[in-house]
């Protein structure tokens, strides 16, 4: 399949992911009675052309209509993802996911294994996972996920708006990230997570009987692009991006939502029960 029929394939999936966010939001709407007219589509100017505001997300949130590529302001910066979330397939075991790589284990992580980053989000702590050259992650794959313990039922439903999923991202925060010049940002990206290598909704792969296998959605350890260093250099990519992973929450804020949940009896959150067991995929070797 050529780069051109991959790119109208992605411009599909984006398009019907808009489509559904926005159904959903006006069905919404509709029945909780709100009489004044919804506006669907309201660009997002911030980030330059082809963004536009994702509706019903917190405030800030903005899609990249042609690429997929997902801005979400928070407290620390500028928060990247993207969506839809590739599909992937769920497989019996994580080495049927890697037939050609070298399967690497990032961790099996309870719900409380997570804390507060600076983007108000949560992660695991970092894997170390130093490659060599030619080198790269091909897949990312993941089973079991979070569940309210009160409800244990199989879901494997993914979230179309992105609000449940947990990603792998490369950490290095020696690094800032910039777009080429002539019209650098004026708030960086930090490269301490700052771009997903890939994505997937926890209600996608919470209780199934399966792991589920993704093609990663970002070079790693190197990002074709220019970068910032902390010597406030420009400098031309690709350049190293970082020799560690973590796991996070993505597009929601705050902790409540997929690591917790509200007990009413105790007036408290309580974390969600489940493990999430995460593997990435290697491909490549050293020339």
């Amino acid at each position: 399949m050529d780069r051109q029929v991959l790119r109208e394939e992605r411009m599909k999936k984006l398009w019907i992911a808009l489509v559904l966010v926005v159904g959903l939001f006006g069905v919404a709407f509709i029945y909780f009675g709100q009489d004044k007219p919804v506006e669907y589509v309201k660009v997002c100017s911030s980030y330059g052309a082809g963004f536009i505001y994702i509706p019903g997300t917190p405030t800030g949130t903005c899609l990249d209509q042609f690429t997929g590529e997902t801005r979400q302001a928070t407290v620390g910066g500028i928060w990247v993802t993207f969506l839809p979330y590739p599909q992937g397939a769920w497989v019996r075991n994580p080495y049927d996911g890697c037939p050609s790589g070298r399967l690497v284990m990032v961790g099996s992580f309870q719900s409380t294994d997570f804390t507060h980053n600076m983007w108000g989000k949560e992660q695991t702590p970092p894997f170390s996972l130093p490659l060599s050259s030619g080198e790269y992650i091909s897949k990312v794959i993941m089973g079991g996920g979070f569940y309210d313990p009160r409800i244990p039922a199989r879901q494997g439903t993914p979230d179309p708006m992105g609000m449940d999923g947990l990603c792998v991202r490369s950490t290095d925060p020696t690094v800032l990230e910039q777009q080429p010049s002539p019209n650098p940002p004026s708030n960086p990206l930090l490269g301490d997570g700052g771009r997903p290598i890939g994505c997937v909704s926890n209600g996608r792969i919470v209780n199934m009987p399966a792991v589920y296998s993704i093609t990663a959605t970002a070079a790693y350890p190197e990002i074709d692009t220019y970068f910032l260093n902390m010597n406030q250099t420009l400098v031309a990519g690709p350049y190293l991006y970082g020799s560690a992973l973590v796991v996070t929450t993505d597009l929601a804020i705050g902790r409540p939502g997929i690591l917790t949940y509200y007990n009413e009896t105790l007036a408290q959150y309580e974390p969600m029960a489940g493990t999430l067991n995460v593997w990435v995929c290697v491909d490549g070797s050293s020339h």
